[in-house]
This record gives C-alpha cells, structure tokens and sequence, in this order.
C-alpha cells in the first residue's frame, strides 16, 4: 500500500528588488525536508533580475511554484495577502525574502500542529546580521525528542508582547476567514493577525529549538527601524483595547518608549510599571539613566 499522502503547506514570500536575498530565502523553503510544499511568491514591481530569477525556478521545479506580480508596489502586506488568496494547501506559512528556515522547520510545525490542534504552530526566532552567525544553527539537526518540546502561547501573554515572532503555521482556511492581514496597519500586522488567530481559535504552541532566523542587516530599510513600527504600535493598540487588561496596555505604553528611544519623567515610568511585562519596564528604566536602548 502507499504511505498516505502529506498535507500541501503553501508558503507565501513577498519581494521586491532583492533577487540575491529572495534566492538564499526560497533555496531555505527547497531544503526543507518536508516534501509537499508549493513556494507563492509576489513580487512588489522590482527592476532587478527577481522576474528571471524566478522563472529560473520555476523552470527547474515545475508546478511548485507560483510568480505574482503587483505593477505598483502596494505593501509587504498586500503582497501575503494575495500569496494567501491563490495558495491551494491545507496549511499556510510566511517567510520574508531576507529570512531563511531551519531545514526541519516545516515538518516540525505540521507535525505539532497535526497533534496539539493549536489556533497556530510556530518556532523559536533568532536575529543575524551575518550568515555566520547561524551557520551552526542551520546545520543542527534536531531528534523527534527535541522537535516534540513545546510552549503553550495563550491569549494573555501574547498581548504582553509578539512571542510567535513574524512567521507562524496555521491552516489557510482560518487565515482566509480572518480576512488575512490587515492591510490597513503600517506594520505590525503579523502580531496582529497573531492575535486574532489565538482570540478566534484558542491557544498556540511554540517549538523550541531555533527554526526561524530573521535577518537584522541594519545596513538595509526595515519596518523594526522605522518609524511606521511606532504607528504600528499605536494601531495595534487601540484596535485590541478591548481584549487588553490595564497591565497589558502600561506594558506597551513602555515597549513604544523603547521603540522610539524616549527617556519618560520617572512619574511616568512609575505610572506605567507592568508587572507581567516587567522586561519592558526594565529596559526604559536601563535607557532612562544609563542610556542604554535594547531591542
């Protein structure tokens, strides 16, 4: 008899005018040991080489790829979007050109997925500025045992802060049901549609190891060094008040001092202590008198 088939996991990649990047990206999708995967890219009307980088791939790999194209950029955010409404798997995830997956990562997440029925499946992240930085994670490979370790994200703490970090595994219907990202948001729509997954679906699980890495090139424009990240903020908070408690909301009242690297009056810092979100109170109260800005 044949071994029953794997579910098809859809993974969306939006791009724009970063070919090199995009191929180091969707050569870490290939490497998954995971075989049912189809790679969606949308390319936000780059002038680089990304159209024949692409069709490159698809050249080599027939019928696993599909090339979108938006003739005027329209945002990271619509580009997932339309990824997600033309994916065909049973379940979807997300990886931004400049970032790279751990090789076990895909079948890691279906398969707790597959036993703990979370809202979302997701890994543990880490930041890289260099290659080298991660080769040694990279080339790690991990037992069942390991694989199998994982941490419930609920509700509560996930509105203390992003603890799923920008890429999750859920099922696409779900993500369609949501209406996918909220193209309205300048960024933090990946929290946010966190969030709404967990509020409609119930709790996630997290994986231990390190399967995710996001690449923190200072030398390039990102959304974390911007200043669309603290009206993100803003929008993310007034759009979940209602599902934050008093603590939950002095909590991000410190992470956007952090962001936008403010030294408060200390009755302010004293009217905004968080006790469950104690680490963003530490860092304002180390940027308030040493000076130091983290994260």
């Amino acid at each position: 008899m044949n071994a029953p088939s794997k579910p098809l996991v859809s993974v969306y990649i939006p791009t724009r005018n970063r070919s090199a990047l995009l191929r180091r990206a969707v050569d870490s999708v290939l490497a998954q040991d995971y075989p049912e995967i189809e790679v969606l890219i949308c390319d936000e009307a780059s002038t680089d080489d990304t159209s024949d980088v692409v069709a490159g791939y698809i050249g080599r790999y027939p019928g696993k790829f599909t090339y979108l194209r938006n003739e005027a950029p329209q945002g990271a955010c619509r580009a997932r979007n339309r990824c997600i409404e033309h994916a065909v798997g049973t379940y979807v995830t997300g990886l931004d050109d400049d970032d790279l997956f751990h090789p076990q990562r895909i079948s890691c997440l279906v398969d707790i997925y597959r036993r703990h029925s979370p809202s979302f499946a997701c890994s543990r992240f880490k930041y890289f500025q260099a290659p080298a930085q991660i080769a040694s994670l990279l080339e790690r490979r991990y037992g069942d045992a390991e694989l199998g370790r994982v941490d419930t994200l609920t509700l509560p703490a996930l509105l203390y802060a992003n603890l799923a970090g920008n890429q999750v595994l859920t099922e696409l219907s779900r993500m369609r049901e949501l209406g996918g990202f909220d193209e309205s948001m300048p960024s933090w729509q990946d929290y946010d549609m966190w969030v709404r997954l967990v509020h409609r679906y119930g709790t996630a699980v997290r994986t231990r190891p390190m399967l995710s890495f996001v690449d923190d090139d200072r030398s390039r424009a990102r959304i974390r060094n911007s200043s669309k990240r603290a009206e993100g903020s803003d929008r993310f908070i007034a759009k979940h008040a209602g599902l934050m408690t008093t603590d939950q909301q002095r909590n991000h009242r410190n992470i956007q001092y952090v962001m936008n690297r403010q030294r408060p009056p200390l009755r302010e810092i004293a009217r905004n202590i968080s006790f469950g979100g104690y680490k963003s109170t530490v860092k304002v109260l180390l940027h308030k008198f040493f000076g130091v800005a983290i994260g």
